[in-house]
């Protein structure tokens, strides 16, 4: 199992949404302070594959997971194992009376092709097939899929802290426990059991292929040869019955053929007698004549009709369209209309230029007076300025002439004179403002008046220019007269054409009244002429319907004696053929009874068929025989293989019938972990301790500081514990591949804490062979530390903190 990503949102002190991104790592170091959360990224890594962490304690105490002032709370692991990609994922609620529940748990195969650093949704949205869902379902799948439980996860994947002695400290028994599911030597438990259930599979086979011995009896020689002899003779005889068969259905199908074609002679005899011409013939016909005759003459009447109107038509060609002529009658009458309007128009437009004129004299005569009158006023404006200047004065304001702030207004008397030239002068301006009213009213009537003459001559001169080459009027009056009574007489041909087509037409749809029975008429006369095709009636095309009704009648009676005797000829050599067909009936019974092949029923057409089943009857009995012959020799070389099969699985069960083959197994996968370990122990602790067991599988420690003493490793200080414990993981990481056959892999491993017990040189050790660890093999070595030494030396640092509201990672840049 190789992580890739890990989510956290809610998570004990991550209470904010947390990704770790591992996809690019292969030795990493998580360090922090105390209680920032570092052991909660590998409880949360735990907690995603199995559901819970061996910190709390109880594996069923789910509520740990989640933090304090949180509701609900995710993790999410995504991870590679025996060559795929999954998914395992857990969510809890907590309810309203406090108690946490796992809201949903799923485990799904993720498509590998994502790039593992892709974005962290898009990673989870690639599902290729959902596995399991439930809390219980996934721990279950998650261990059959890594191959260890719980337990085992935590003793030889996941270190944690303050466990890392259980693999060194466990019973012997538990250890090899552990050893048999991590190592997969359970198989030869499975192998032992298989062998003997096959045991008694063969048994069962070897019985019953003896007892199909016995059921097939004795087949000799003799048997088998008169099966034989019957099949050839079945087989002869089956040329001969299918002559005879097709013999007799030639005879019986020429027999019925001739009956057939007696009966059918004889029912067309009844047919003729029965033909008769239907009533109503003749007067049919004559009706008929009548109508043609009459649709002649109305068509003759309308010919002489149609000349009239041509002619009619050709007059009216002639002379002009009656529109030009009436168009030209009005052009003359607007014409002469425009003429007469013209002097007055004239008139209008000359007394308006005089009042224009007056008006324009007017308005200068006023336009003089104002400017006397404006003169005089000036005059005595200037002749009483101090007036003029105190009229504009205002206290508080300074004087136009000395700057001075004035403090009163003088009062000055108006002059009689200034008001008479101001009154004068107003006077002045508004009979000017009326003058010059007046010219612009005279104005506007004189452009009037002149643009009303000119419209009306432009008019005048259209219509002259519309009139060119038009007659005068009066022979114009004439040619319209002459016009009209050509368009009457037009009128009037065009209505005598159209009644005598309404008589034409009347007298075509009393002739096609008639045509429905006459078509009724002909249809039942071909229906009966087509009753006797097949023997050559005549036909009968042409118009008279009652000549073609006799002409009938008389190919009917001549008909009638020929019928008569062919009918008699076909009934005597039918009678030669049945016959025939009676004796070779009785030949084909004596053969087929000779030969055991009886005929139910009479039905000789199933002869070949009946003779065909008894062949297949006897090739079928000839077969089973020497069947039964081959599959006794195959039953004897089949009970000798499964009496052979039984007795080799019953020595193989019985050789894995005991569990010392996997206490064997396990004693040397212990002794090949003890061995190696050892080599790491006394690198930790600078050549003073080895790792041994005892015949009972205990392990001990030989302490070479004191002359070689074996003593138990329960006797270790915390510090060498951890050093021994460590010893024996990585070795057990390193090997469990080739230890397993390459069932198992533990492509991680992960330590938590426990490293400031080491003194400085053990600790240089402890990284040298970390480094080695992850550096000559792709395992992943994931560590825990707050010793700033080691993490210095772990080439990806994860640093761990908290704030108030939620833990963090981050990953520290290189």
């Amino acid at each position: 199992m190789r992580p890739l990503r890990l989510l956290l949102d809610g998570f004990g002190s991550y209470r904010e949404r947390t990704e770790v991104d591992l996809s690019d790592v292969g030795f990493f170091v998580l360090t922090g302070p105390t209680g920032a959360g570092k052991s909660t990224v590998i409880d949360a890594l735990c907690f995603a594959l199995y559901g819970t962490v061996p910190r709390w304690g109880k594996g069923n105490v789910i509520r740990n997971a989640l933090a304090p002032s949180a509701t609900e709370c995710r993790v999410c692991l995504v991870f590679e194992a025996t060559g795929g990609r999954y998914a395992a994922a857990r969510a809890l609620r907590r309810d309203t009376r406090g108690q946490v529940h796992t809201r949903s748990a799923r485990l799904d195969r993720l498509d590998a092709t994502v790039p593992p650093g892709a974005e962290l949704d898009r990673i989870l949205e690639a599902v290729v097939e959902p596995l399991v869902e439930g809390p219980d379902q996934v721990t279950a799948e998650v261990t059959a899929l890594l191959g260890i439980g719980y337990e085992h996860f935590t003793q030889c994947v996941l270190l944690p802290q303050g466990r890392f002695a259980e693999f060194l400290h466990a019973r012997p028994s538990d250890r090899q426990n552990l050893l048999i599911e991590l190592l997969a030597y359970a198989v030869y438990e499975r192998v032992g059991q298989r062998a003997r259930e096959r045991a008694r599979e063969a048994g069962v086979r070897l019985a019953a292929a003896e007892e199909r011995v016995r059921s097939l009896g004795e087949v000799d020689q003799e048997t088998i040869d008169a099966a034989c002899r019957r099949v050839a003779a079945l087989d002869a005889l089956v040329p001969r019955v299918d002559a005879a068969v097709a013999q007799l259905a030639d005879l019986r199908a020429e027999a019925d053929q001739l009956v057939e074609r007696a009966d059918g002679v004889r029912g067309q005899l009844r047919r003729l007698a029965a033909l008769r011409t239907p009533p109503g013939v003749p007067e049919l016909a004559a009706r008929l004549v009548a109508a043609d005759e009459l649709i002649g003459r109305r068509l003759a009447e309308q010919a002489r009709l149609d000349g009239a109107e041509v002619a009619a038509e050709e007059r009216c060609a002639g002379l002009p369209e009656r529109s030009l002529l009436v168009g030209w009658r009005a052009g003359h009458a607007r014409a002469a209309a425009l003429r007469a309007e013209l002097p007055a128009r004239a008139g209008r437009r000359d007394e308006a230029d005089r009042a224009e004129r007056d008006r324009a004299a007017g308005l200068d005569a006023a336009e003089r007076a104002t400017g006397v009158a404006a003169a005089a006023l000036y005059a005595a404006e200037q002749a009483h300025r101090a007036v003029a200047l105190a009229a504009d004065l205002r206290p508080g304001q300074p004087c136009p002439v000395c700057r001075q702030p004035v403090h009163a207004v003088p009062h000055h008397d108006l002059p009689a004179d200034l008001v008479t030239a101001r009154a004068a002068l107003d006077a002045a301006k508004k009979a000017e403002a009326g003058s010059r009213a007046e010219a612009a009213a005279a104005g506007r009537d004189a452009a009037a008046a002149r643009t009303a003459l000119d419209e009306l001559e432009r008019q005048l001169a259209g219509a002259v220019e519309a009139l060119a080459g038009a007659p005068p009027p009066a022979e114009v009056d004439a040619a319209l007269h002459e016009r009209d009574l050509a368009d009457a007489g037009v009128t009037t041909a065009r209505a005598a054409v159209r009644d005598g087509r309404a008589a034409v037409e009347h007298a075509v749809r009393h002739r096609e009244s008639l045509g429905a029975t006459e078509q009724q008429a002909w249809t039942a006369l071909r229906a009966a002429r087509d009753g006797f095709v097949e023997l050559r009636a005549p036909a009968v095309d042409g118009a008279d319907l009652a000549a073609a009704w006799r002409a009938l009648l008389d190919w009917a009676a001549d008909q009638h004696a020929v019928l008569t005797a062919q009918a008699g000829a076909f009934d005597a050599t039918a009678a030669v053929l049945q016959s025939r067909l009676a004796a070779a009936t009785t030949t084909l019974l004596a053969l087929l009874d000779e030969h055991a092949v009886p005929v139910t029923g009479g039905d000789l057409q199933r002869a070949p068929v009946l003779l065909a089943a008894h062949r297949e009857r006897a090739v079928h009995e000839l077969a089973g025989l020497r069947s039964r012959l081959e599959q006794a020799a195959a039953l004897a070389k089949e009970a000798a293989r499964h009496r052979e099969d039984r007795q080799v699985a019953d020595q193989l069960g019985g050789l894995l019938r005991s569990d010392g083959f996997e206490r064997w197994l396990c004693a040397e996968a212990l002794d090949s972990l003890v061995f190696e370990a050892s080599e790491t122990l006394m690198q930790l602790s600078g050549g003073q301790y080895q790792l041994d067991r005892t015949d009972r599988s205990d392990l001990v420690v030989i302490d070479h500081n004191d002359a070689g003493t074996r003593r138990p490793v329960n006797t270790l200080s915390g510090g060498e514990t951890f050093q021994a414990s460590l010893a024996l993981a990585l070795a057990l990481s390193r090997q469990v591949v080739g230890l397993s056959g390459g069932l198992r892999s533990l492509d991680s491993v992960f330590l938590d804490e426990g490293f400031g017990t080491l003194d400085e040189s053990t600790l240089d050790t402890v990284a040298s062979t970390l480094e080695r660890l992850a550096g000559d093999t792709d395992r992943m070595v994931g560590i825990v530390t707050h010793v700033p030494a080691l993490a210095e030396r772990v080439p990806v640092q994860f640093a761990v903190t908290r704030d108030g509201a939620s833990s963090r990672v981050t990953r520290v840049p290189v």
